[in-house]
């Protein structure tokens, strides 16, 4: 796991919502949501922050090895989901069986009960962008996901792409979520100043780290940052693909090191070669019209 500057803020802002959940209060509980573009990284953040947590927890409440007790529960929205569907996902991760015949209500006292004797207090709901509430049965299952947080004694994280712009977000319901969500927007790698170049250089070489290469020279990739950068469009996400697939090739053809022709023949995603080409073409428009200039 690679710490960041999210995930340092996320840790920081997570234990502030937390300690403010824990006070006797009137109020509505506060939640956190984790929102960016696809390979920003938001998965592996959530799931970082659920594991301190519970390792905090089980640490301060003397529980280490207690197997009644569950301080987080991690569920994945499915894409067009129902009530039943979305908490299913939950009694999945659980292990609680759910007869077929069931219904979401029936399925949601089950789960609530559970949580509630497990004791957990932080519940993270991943892809929460497939609830989508154009459709009433997406509609529903948003509906049903907010009960679902107004009945347990527990944050709620939330993560998602774009999720300012979703459904969950929108109309009177979404108003009402959105005023208890503190937003944390993640957004990819800068290169436009020297200290962004010197965070994502950072990055490079804790990806670079990571590596079980026999003949790769340590820190070597910090010269190329910047054709990674090109490469990824500044993506956590782009970085780590690009370079496991580049460490297994290297590992395949028995050369055990990634040097930048090792990187040219290794292939990224859809989006990251976009983003290349992309930059690409800009770069050699602006070749041009200053060539013009020049003549």
């Amino acid at each position: 796991m690679l710490e960041t500057t999210d995930t340092h803020a996320l840790t920081r802002q997570t234990r502030i919502i937390l300690s403010r959940n824990a006070a006797t209060t009137a109020t509505a509980r506060r939640g956190l949501a984790i929102s960016g573009a696809a390979g920003m990284g938001k998965s592996t953040a959530a799931l970082l922050i659920g594991k301190r947590h519970e390792k905090a927890e089980r640490r301060r409440l003397e529980r280490i090895d207690d197997v009644s007790f569950a301080p987080v529960v991690y569920a994945v929205v499915p894409p067009a989901t129902t009530p039943r569907m979305l908490m299913q996902a939950f009694a999945s991760w659980l292990g609680l069986p759910v007869p077929q015949r069931s219904t979401a209500q029936l399925v949601t006292e089950h789960v609530v009960g559970v949580l509630r004797t497990l004791g957990t207090s932080l519940v993270v709901v991943d892809e929460v962008h497939n609830l989508t509430t154009n459709r009433q049965a997406g509609a529903e299952a948003a509906s049903t996901l907010k009960q679902f947080a107004d009945r347990l004694d527990a944050t709620f994280l939330y993560a998602g792409i774009d999720l300012p712009t979703t459904d969950l977000f929108a109309g009177d319901m979404g108003r009402q979520i959105k005023a208890r969500m503190i937003m944390h927007q993640m957004r990819p790698y800068g290169n436009g100043s020297k200290t962004d170049r010197e965070a994502w250089t950072e990055l490079v070489l804790g990806v670079e780290d990571l590596l079980p290469l026999a003949e790769h020279e340590p820190e070597s990739l910090a010269e190329e940052a910047a054709y990674l950068w090109d490469r990824t469009g500044g993506s956590i996400g782009g970085l780590r693909a690009l370079l496991s697939d580049a460490a297994i090739g290297a590992i395949i053809d028995g050369t055990e090191k990634i040097d930048r022709r090792r990187l040219q023949a290794t292939a990224t995603d859809y989006a990251a070669e976009e983003h290349h080409h992309t930059r690409a073409a800009m770069s050699a428009g602006s070749h041009k019209r200053g060539l013009q200039r020049a003549q």
